[in-house]
């Protein structure tokens, strides 16, 4: 994709996650942010905003801001907590990210919500060490 990629028009969800991704592989987070913050606002499915506000969660704890990462983590799985989706690497950096901010009730909460999607992709079972953290 290249250049063009960074002045044509976004439209799909794509361009906003390769454009933010562009901008966080040359170290503007900010503009990284910004962008999937408008990402976030378009009309998008539930999936790509929830993927959206995850992405840019992360983005948020990489820069040490717990609070705007967390915000953005509970309301990306509020929108998907009653659909089916995969397991990834990501929802162990979210329940941390909870800890970090303090919130071990969210953290709790969305970790036996995450623990119980073991019956449809046992993947989801990587989380399970991350229950120690509250039966200490």
């Amino acid at each position: 994709m290249g250049i063009f990629s960074l002045i044509k028009p976004l439209t799909k969800y794509e361009d906003y996650v390769y454009r933010a991704g562009t901008y966080e592989s040359w170290f503007l987070k900010k503009k990284a942010i910004q962008v999937m913050r408008l990402a976030t606002e378009q009309n998008f499915s539930k999936e790509e905003i929830s993927s959206g506000l995850i992405y840019l969660g992360l983005l948020y704890s990489s820069s040490k801001e717990y609070r705007e990462a967390s915000d953005c983590f509970n309301k990306a799985l509020e929108l998907v907590k009653n659909q089916n989706f995969n397991y990834s690497g990501n929802f162990k950096k979210i329940i941390q990210t909870f800890i970090k901010n303090g919130e071990h009730q969210k953290a709790e909460y969305w970790l036996a919500h995450l623990l119980q999607r073991q019956n449809y992709d046992e993947n989801f079972k990587k989380m399970a060490a991350l229950s120690k953290k509250f039966t200490q």
